[in-house]
């Protein structure tokens, strides 16, 4: 059986701070940014279903901005989004009137079914698109860590990593059916948090006055770690996934 690219995959980001999984999306999801900015960005398809869907969730919309190298890009695909909720007016509301004693014109006394409609009208038809990428890429994470559980290389970098975050662990447990690998995965995980535990507890001993002027060790960033490490990698939950 060829093994699969994932699998090397994951065994590089188990050796990276956080959560595996965390860390390839991230990646991904810079990936799958770049793409679009730089491959499909003139391709009708791909700009059609960017209005259609109202542009990207909050998340990867700060995330697209920060390309700031491709600006005319960005551009074109927003301004097709706002042309976009735009038309959404125009098909769903009557035409507006004048405004009293002002040069641009306002819609008035609008009815309850029209603002209904217009709401209908302005809600994406699909989810974002990089977002629907990475739950497909997570998916195939969580199958390859499932299936190669007993795997020495792989197991031996999951113990020597930070672990799964609280969220990607309980994905791994519902997709693991093979008894043995749930139980690897289970002795796996208990251990790392039982370190994070220990190092909560010494960064909480060495704050007392007794200790305070003890120089902090690996300790020092456990409350890092802990949030990671329950709440995931920053921008990889909390989107509409």
């Amino acid at each position: 059986m060829v093994t699969p690219f994932t699998y090397f995959d994951l065994v590089d980001a188990f050796a990276q701070p956080g959560c595996a999984i965390c860390q390839l999306l991230r990646r991904d999801a810079e990936r799958s940014l770049d793409a679009l900015l730089y491959e499909y960005v003139n391709d009708p398809e791909v700009r059609a279903a960017f209005r259609a869907r109202r542009g990207l969730c909050n998340e990867h919309s700060w995330q697209l901005a920060s390309h700031t190298g491709n600006l005319l890009g960005i551009t074109l695909l927003y301004r097709g989004v706002i042309d976009e909720v735009l038309t959404a007016f125009r098909q769903t509301l009557p035409q507006p009137g004048p405004v009293e004693g002002a040069s641009t014109s306002g819609f008035h006394d609008l009815p309850r079914q029209a603002i209904h409609a217009l709401n209908r009208a302005l809600q994406p038809v699909r989810k974002c698109m990089i977002c629907e990428s990475l739950a497909g890429a997570e998916g195939q994470y969580l199958q390859v860590l499932s299936e190669y559980a007993t795997d020495e290389k792989l197991l031996k970098a999951y113990r020597d990593s930070d672990g799964l975050c609280l969220p990607h662990f309980r994905k791994v447990l519902k997709a693991t059916q093979a008894p043995d690998r749930s139980a690897l995965l289970v002795s796996v995980q208990f251990a790392i948090w039982s370190r994070l535990y220990a190092d909560l507890q010494e960064f909480i001993d060495k704050s007392d006055y007794r200790r305070i002027s003890e120089a902090k060790g690996i300790e020092g960033d456990s409350w890092r770690r802990a949030i990671r490490g329950t709440a995931g990698e920053e921008g990889v939950f909390g989107k509409d996934t």
